[in-house]
């Protein structure tokens, strides 16, 4: 079993404790108790488990990686484990010794409970996504979000500064000082406390200097029907309807076809009625499928008859519903500041604003062999007159290496828009979804355009997660 893990720490050599090399690293090694210099890891405290599980409540999710305990590691650290099967599982160490020293030096709880925090913080803000050593800025931004998340469980503005108080002054090259980090802190704690800023209208009048992402994705969930209800939601139940037509010819025959969907915040149940055959997309990164008189599943991406083996990110990419955001979007809540305001921009003939998300790299096969490199950015558009999702924007950049050399590169742009939305149990969902799928080359068409028209039906939604 190999292992990519990712260190996430704070500036904690304010202790005088030795932690291991400092912001993120990618290191293969043979296993986690690697991680625990050979002693072997344990089963996290039931306060840890319910102190993440409460900081991924604030935002409506449930948690996607595991919580270990590591004695004598003296810090709090998070790692990725790949299995042999290519699955990946996010995981966060601790040192239990370590959190209560902390928790001892600062005279409060709060400052162990804002170290778990900003280690959930690095996973919600994708910087596990790219493969770089640790930063200020993404330190910084992993602050912001602890002392937004330590806002939302009732700490006060002290008591979410206290895991900083005793850090150095001067920052590194990978980690700020504590001017930085206590100001970051600050911003994200004034996020959820700041009576001023709420008081700004949002809507297509309001003036650009007054705009940002905040303001917008607030507008967002508050349209929808409430960030309180939308949270509720654990599952959705739904039929997508698709017809699709390739190019400029409008007196072809649509191809028709559909799925069915089972989706939770981790898992996507997709059910494929004309061919009988189900996939579970795990976590993202992995699948399953079977047919659908059968139990057991396989571990695997299914063939195209009996000889030709698909690509795992293609197939996912095909056969994702169009609103697999749902769950994905909760994470702006308490992190607005992800997205980048781009102004605004008319789409589809409607005014929206515009937010950039950051970009997403995967990587696949061996690039200093034979593999690929996949970038994906995406843009965000909200309609400036009703506050709703109008439309996804999304480029992604395929570059083909052999020997470590680019030798090919292909640009894809998607764009959807939600051209309707109906409630269901009073809140707003799309029903109905037109997409656009066309080849770029110097950011001109090349070749024809995918076009679908998809029809949401049967929607229902579970407040109570179930098993898929």
């Amino acid at each position: 079993m190999r292992i990519y893990y990712i260190y996430l720490t704070l500036c904690f050599s304010c202790f005088t404790l030795h932690s291991q090399s400092p912001g993120f690293q990618n290191v293969v090694i043979e296993s986690v108790d690697d991680l625990c210099f050979g002693h072997q890891s344990q089963s996290a405290d039931v306060e840890a488990e319910s102190i993440v599980d409460e900081i991924m409540g604030q935002m409506g999710l449930n948690r996607n990686f595991k919580i270990r305990k590591c004695s004598n590691i003296k810090n709090a650290l998070a790692h990725i484990e790949e299995d042999e099967n290519k699955k990946l599982t996010p995981y966060i160490l601790y040192d239990p010794e370590w959190l209560a020293q902390m928790s001892k030096k600062s005279n409060t709880d709060w400052a162990s409970i804002g170290v778990l925090a900003h280690e959930v913080g690095h996973f919600l803000l994708y910087h596990s996504l790219n493969k770089r050593g640790s930063n200020p800025r993404w330190e910084l931004s992993a602050d912001r979000f602890a002392g937004t998340t330590l806002a939302r469980m009732g700490s006060t503005l002290e008591e979410a500064q206290s895991m900083f108080k005793n850090i150095p002054e001067k920052g590194s090259s990978t980690h700020p000082g504590r001017a930085e980090r206590m100001n970051a802190i600050k911003i994200g704690w004034m996020k959820f406390n700041n009576p001023a800023q709420k008081k700004i209208i949002l809507n297509e009048n309001t003036p650009e200097r007054e705009i940002n992402p905040e303001l917008i994705v607030n507008r967002y969930y508050k349209s929808l029907g409430g960030l309180k209800t939308l949270s509720q939601i654990k599952q959705l139940n739904y039929t997508e309807k698709i017809s699709e037509t390739i190019g400029e010819n409008l007196n072809q025959k649509p191809l028709e076809y559909g799925y069915s969907y089972e989706q939770t915040p981790n898992k996507i149940l997709i059910t494929n009625k004309k061919y009988n055959e189900q996939y579970l997309i795990i976590n993202n990164d992995s699948l399953l499928w079977k047919y659908t008189d059968q139990k057991k599943w396989k571990n695997e991406v299914p063939r195209i008859g009996t000889s030709v083996k698909q690509d795992f990110y293609s197939f996912k990419k095909d056969k994702v519903p169009t609103i697999k955001n749902f769950f994905d979007d909760f994470v702006l809540v308490s992190n607005p500041e992800l997205a980048l305001y781009r102004g605004r921009k008319r789409i589809a003939d409607e005014e929206c604003f515009v937010l950039e998300l950051p970009t997403e790299n995967t990587e696949i096969g061996n690039l200093k062999k034979k593999g690929k490199r996949i970038s994906v950015a995406k843009k965000y558009f909200f309609n400036t007159l009703d506050g709703l999702l109008y439309g996804i924007e999304t480029r992604e950049k395929t570059s083909n290496f052999v020997r470590g050399k680019i030798k090919s590169q292909k640009n894809i742009k998607t764009q959807k828009i939600f051209i309707s939305y109906k409630p269901t149990k009073d809140i707003l969902f799309p029903s109905q979804i037109s997409t656009t799928e066309t080849e770029l080359f110097n950011d001109l068409p090349r070749g024809k355009t995918r076009y679908q028209k998809r029809i949401i039906t049967n929607l229902i939604l579970n407040a109570k997660k179930q098993e898929l």
